[in-house]
């Protein structure tokens, strides 16, 4: 006798149809083709397949986070997991790996587990048209470390308007008056700085937390009446040999400048080892911010001034807000404030 349990991906292929259209089917989604419904229901009848009663208490969850690799998500999968292991609860924990398509597919598999509640942290907003179609609208979910990416849903996340404001007023204040910006994307919004610079204004912003934090920028520059310079901005990863090598092709272009905001300490890390090969000397020459405050901000040389986060915190208050919505509540956004540390990277620069 075969006891093998019939999955969601079962019914999909006997259907000829994608996991999505199936987990809509199942969800008494709107807008399902009335036909795809039908092969559907005739292979839910066949296979015997039975949806799994839906409970409201967090039995398992997913949490979706953009890369394992990166110091910052792993320390947020750290604080969703002391929590969870408190109460328990089974957590199935998916890397998209930077990549768009990986997301997506991610998103798809959390979905055919039946999962009870998901922590989503996206990458871009290339993936919140597929939300709606995979999980009802009242599914247990909360968008993690991004603004205004799903209307109707949960967020969490720390104020990156903020943050590249105080990183930006901290160096005018210092005198520095060239201060360039690299900007770091999983998945790069625009091609070229000037399509970057009007996608500012772009409702889709908070999607991006490098665009939050260079409208910060943009903000302290105003107060200072200086323009924002589309020459001192460079788009760039989120790791050392992205920040090295923008480094290196932004030194080619022979633009001056007295400082540079980083939007990842292991950006500004590789950016440290690309002038110090040049022997520009920091922060003597030139300023150096990063962001996180991670380890790397210590163990660098000189060690980097930084916008501190807290990425531990962040799991943390994410999976008690996600207790909360499990518990019937209405939960408003959450927005955590980042400071300002300062270390040997940046100084107070002399008028001229």
């Amino acid at each position: 006798m075969n006891t093998k349990k019939v999955t969601i991906t079962d019914v999909a292929k006997e259907a000829g149809l994608s996991i999505a259209t199936v987990s809509r089917v199942i969800n008494h989604a709107r807008n399902v083709d009335p036909e795809s419904e039908k092969l559907i229901r005739h292979a839910m009848k066949k296979l015997g397949y039975v949806p799994a009663v839906k409970k409201q208490k967090l039995s398992l969850m997913a949490l979706i986070v953009p890369s394992l690799e990166n110091h910052f998500f792993s320390a947020v999968v750290e604080g969703v997991m002391r929590e969870a292991n408190k109460m328990l609860c089974h957590v199935v924990v998916y890397s998209s790996n930077g990549s768009a398509e990986q997301e997506a597919q991610c998103l798809m598999r959390a979905a055919s587990l039946g999962i009870s509640a998901l922590l989503f942290c996206p990458l871009s907003d290339s993936s919140a048209a597929m939300l709606p179609d995979l999980f009802d609208p009242d599914f247990p979910l909360v968008i993690v470390y991004r603004r205004d990416y799903l209307k109707g849903a949960s967020h969490i996340y720390y104020n990156n308007v903020e943050g590249g404001y105080i990183a930006a007023k901290y160096l005018l204040r210092g005198n520095h008056r060239h201060i360039a910006f690299f900007a770091s994307f999983w998945q790069q919004p625009k091609e070229s700085i000037a399509d970057l610079i009007a996608y500012l204004d772009h409702p889709n912003r908070g999607s991006y937390s490098s665009l939050d934090r260079l409208e910060g920028y943009r903000r302290a520059l105003a107060e200072f009446s200086l323009p924002l310079d589309q020459s001192l901005i460079c788009m760039t990863g989120y790791d050392f040999p992205s920040g090295y090598a923008t480094a290196r092709d932004f030194l080619s272009r022979l633009r001056d400048f007295d400082a540079i905001i980083c939007c990842n300490d292991a950006v500004a890390a590789g950016v440290l080892q690309a002038l110090d090969e040049q022997h520009i000397a920091v922060p003597q020459q030139v300023s150096i911010l990063g962001y996180d405050d991670s380890f790397l901000s210590e163990i660098a040389r000189p060690s980097l001034s930084s916008i501190h986060q807290d990425p531990q915190k962040l799991g943390k208050r994410a999976f008690e807000q996600l207790q909360l919505i499990l518990g019937g509540k209405k939960c408003d956004d959450i927005i955590l404030q980042p400071s300002l540390k300062i270390r040997s990277s940046s100084r107070m620069r002399e008028l001229d």
